[in-house]
């Protein structure tokens, strides 16, 4: 087991998840609690994540975010189409 800092542990994160994925396990202090950083084993299934379909809702105006155009005035200010 390995403990590394906060401050180490993002300058070097691609290191350290190939260090993971060779079977070694992280421990990073964060925020007074330890965090551990290890591999899954082979053929455990990865939690569910959690199903957020009921907190998210689409408005009118967002399903049509991309084709809101944008055109400059004479006066130098913005206009939408």
């Amino acid at each position: 087991m390995r403990r590394v800092s906060a401050a180490d542990a993002r300058k070097d994160l691609y290191r350290l998840l190939d260090e993971v994925a060779a079977g070694e396990v992280v421990m990073i202090p964060w925020a007074g609690v330890e965090c551990r950083i290890e591999r899954l084993p082979d053929g455990a299934e990865q939690p569910a994540l959690p199903d957020y379909s009921d907190c998210i809702r689409v408005t009118p105006d967002a399903e049509r975010a991309d084709t809101w155009a944008w055109t400059w005035r004479a006066t130098g200010d913005v206009a939408p189409l």
